[in-house]
């Protein structure tokens, strides 16, 4: 096998895989936990969704400590699969006990699994954008099924059950072959020298992934109701991340990021009157989702797991104030965001080809892509 198809079959399966794990984990807070906890009033369904969306992108920075320390990506991913089908499996029992332990299972299970399998990815990665695009892809179709599957999840508990097993066989076997073949490894574990330049292009990263995030949260276009469009806009958005890795490739994420947010702010002021504007308007916005986590992964090259968990930090941050009910109103709104999140970005992105180009950074990207 090629090093170039081994990139490929193991970007697959924890694609895959991140597909799986959102679905089960979304099907089991939506349907199962919410129905359970919903007998004692709303109020504990929304503390539940609440605590999982915390517990699930704000354990991911220690999380990507760990992984990056531990050098066992792929037997984390698959830990993390075991305690999403448990915490699938315990969600069946009607009892309020049963769904808070349900609720920190799928939780942690979802936060290990996005950091060791997306470290595996950056690894095979090079410094390029295309496989990580295509890792995190699909958890938004994930999640959108996973919604759509919840009003049946009583009857369907086995099989989302069973599908994160399905993953950890997958998985062992791209490990076999990794350990056999491929051996790709992560990187002796080093903490970037803190300088303003490294300081503030973490920073202004952090910031665009937290304005996305929050955008995200607020595209709540009144088609959205419609079933056929909504899965419309979920294409979008799962097609704008992979085409945005692929695009930061070609023709550099700085000219990716001006398409995606430029492309995006000038679409916004229509998106809620025509569906066909807002999936286009939400696919060019996803651009950046790519650019943003391989510009702080090649930041980190010997700590890609932490570099990980900081996007998925910034993702919480951002949808925090959605979740507490601060809303903001209109589709300028969302140009607004876009603009803000481009002039956060190019900025970042000039400071972190400055910090890659200094000698030491190069040292150790080259030592990473020689693993790879």
């Amino acid at each position: 096998m090629t090093g170039d198809s081994a990139r490929v079959s193991m970007t697959a399966v924890y694609g895959v895989s991140h597909f799986v794990i959102d679905l089960a984990c979304i099907a089991t807070m939506l349907g199962a936990v919410s129905r359970t906890l919903g007998i004692e009033g709303a109020e504990g369904v929304v503390a539940a969704i609440v605590a999982y969306d915390l517990l699930a992108f704000c354990l991911q920075l220690p999380f990507g400590a760990l992984v990056d320390l531990a050098d066992r990506n792929a037997r984390a991913a698959m830990v993390a699969c075991g305690l999403v089908a448990a915490g699938t499996f315990v969600s069946a029992a009607p009892h309020a006990p049963a769904a808070l332990a349900a609720v920190a299972l799928v939780a942690v299970g979802n936060a290990l699994f996005h950091c060791a399998g997306g470290l595996d990815v950056l690894n095979v990665a090079q410094g390029k954008a295309t496989l990580p695009g295509a890792f995190v892809s699909t958890g938004a179709a994930g999640v959108f099924l996973g919604g759509l599957m919840a009003v049946s999840h009583a009857s369907l508990t086995p099989v989302l059950a069973a599908l994160p097993i399905g993953c950890i066989c997958a998985i062992a076997s791209v490990d076999r072959m990794n350990r056999r073949i491929w051996n790709v490894r992560n990187e002796p574990f080093g903490l970037p020298r803190p300088s303003v330049r490294f300081i503030g292009a973490c920073a202004l990263l952090a910031i665009t992934v937290a304005l996305r995030s929050y955008a995200g949260m607020e595209m709540a276009f009144p088609w959205k109701a419609d079933i056929a469009f909504a899965a419309g806009l979920v294409t979008g958005i799962v097609a704008g991340k992979a085409a945005g890795g692929v695009l930061a490739d070609r023709r550099g994420l700085a000219a990716a990021s001006i398409v995606s947010l430029a492309g995006s702010a000038a679409l916004f002021p229509f998106a809620a009157a025509f569906p066909a504007i807002g999936m286009l308007a939400a696919f060019l916005f996803n651009f950046t989702m790519p650019v943003t986590l391989i510009s702080l992964a090649n930041l980190m090259p010997a700590s890609r797991g932490i570099a990980f968990g900081v996007a998925s930090f910034s993702l919480a941050i951002g949808a925090l104030p959605a979740l507490i009910g601060f809303d903001v109103d209109g589709p300028m709104a969302l140009s607004v965001l876009a603009i803000a999140s481009l002039a956060c970005l190019l900025p970042a992105l000039r400071l972190a080809r400055g910090i890659q180009d200094e000698p030491d950074t190069q040292a150790k990207i080259a030592r990473a892509e020689g693993r790879a």
